[in-house]
């Protein structure tokens, strides 16, 4: 994860997937011929990959996993 003018840069989908999924939507961005996630520095984002990496329970599965799909066909898309 790298932090750049107040922006997160993340290259993890699953975690990308799951702050959209809680409302926070990435800007994909392709550098150096991979895709980016970027998202904005704030606290609610830190909280919330606070939250991810701690396991949660009571996810609602199918909404991230449409989340999921969603954000790899938009990056795919991008990559072409």
């Amino acid at each position: 994860m790298a932090v750049d003018n107040g922006t997160l840069h993340l290259m993890d989908i699953h975690l990308s997937a799951f702050l959209e999924q809680q409302g926070v939507a990435p800007l994909l961005q392709k550098q150096s011929g991979r895709v980016v996630f970027i998202f904005p520095n704030t606290q609610k984002v830190a909280s919330l990959i606070q939250h991810y990496n701690s396991n949660p329970t009571g996810i609602r599965l199918l909404d991230y996993v449409q989340h999921l799909r969603r954000l790899r066909a938009r990056m795919l898309a991008l990559r072409d």
